[in-house]
């Protein structure tokens, strides 16, 4: 693993380098999908306390170092990488067997022609099948 890359992307976006967020960091440069917030407290210490975490998602999140992903599951999602906004538009696809949610980079983005007056802020697109793995 890159651990340079992990400082680097933390500096870049101007956010203060702990022990914690290279660790968060880290977890996601190596992890090939989206995890729950359940998952990523499993992969810390027991000592990681919650709202710490919360707030160091919610940082990476509005940096645009990770993104959440809403899979209808109620649960959200978090994946490394910017969200899904013009310009980065990306669909995310849900495993129906494992839900497992990964992030599908290549595809065309999809063309939306609003209504005269609407606004588009955000496209979330989720594409429901099985995964390889499954």
């Amino acid at each position: 693993m890159n651990y340079q890359r992990g400082e680097q992307l933390i500096k870049r976006k101007g956010l203060k380098k702990t022990k914690l967020r290279l660790a968060l960091i880290h977890h996601f440069i190596k992890t090939p999908h989206a995890k729950s917030y359940a998952d990523i407290k499993q992969a810390f210490p027991q000592t990681t306390d919650k709202s710490t975490l919360y707030r160091n998602l919610a940082a990476f999140e509005r940096a645009g170092l990770i993104h959440s992903i809403n899979d209808h599951s109620g649960i959200t999602k978090y994946a490394f990488g910017a969200a899904p906004i013009k310009g980065n538009e990306h669909a995310h696809f849900v495993c129906e067997y494992c839900e497992t949610v990964y992030c599908m980079e290549g595809l065309a983005p999809l063309q939306l022609d609003v209504p005269l007056g609407f606004k588009t802020n955000k496209v979330q697109t989720i594409i429901r099948g099985t995964c390889a793995a499954c």
